[in-house]
């Protein structure tokens, strides 16, 4: 089982962070290496990203839904999918919490890897893992930034 976590503060309101990340529209494209986007309704996409690890590239088709746990404060991301003949199952969950000049933003993911990559070895998955996730999460950062630079508050 991987997991991972982080948080950073962004300076728009919570209520604008809470529309931002509960929207496909908005989250699917913060998604690294991301080949097409398919949203199916208000909550649920599916991505197919580019893979890389190690030697092995490949694409990989993901089911993404957006699941609220406490509506404005904390929501879930269950991902689940594959490709290469390997499989992914993972589970991101954020919270919002207000700073009183902006938005402290909470994440943490745990998941797991099955088939041929996972035979490549904990330490290149794991850093790949990482490597992706941290991503996702500068791509929602930089988005935030230019949401408040451009002032585009919804």
């Amino acid at each position: 089982m991987l997991k991972y976590g982080g948080e950073y503060t962004i300076k728009l309101p919570q209520e604008e962070v809470w529309n931002f990340i509960t929207d496909p529209h908005k989250v699917g494209p913060c998604i690294p290496d991301l080949l097409e986007l398919n949203i199916e309704d208000d909550k649920r996409f599916q991505a197919v990203v580019k893979v890389g690890i190690g030697p092995i590239r490949g694409k990989f088709k993901l089911n993404c839904e957006l699941t609220p746990i406490e509506p404005g404060v904390a929501m879930a991301l269950p991902i689940k999918g594959g490709g290469m003949g390997s499989g992914v199952e993972m589970n991101a969950e954020v919270k919002l919490s207000d700073t009183g000049d902006g938005t402290l933003l909470q994440w943490e993911c745990v998941g797991a890897i099955s088939g041929p990559i996972a035979a490549l070895g904990g330490r290149l998955i794991d850093n790949e893992a990482k490597k992706i996730i941290q991503n996702v999460f500068k791509n929602l950062e930089n988005a935030f930034a230019s949401m408040y630079a451009e002032g585009k508050i919804d």
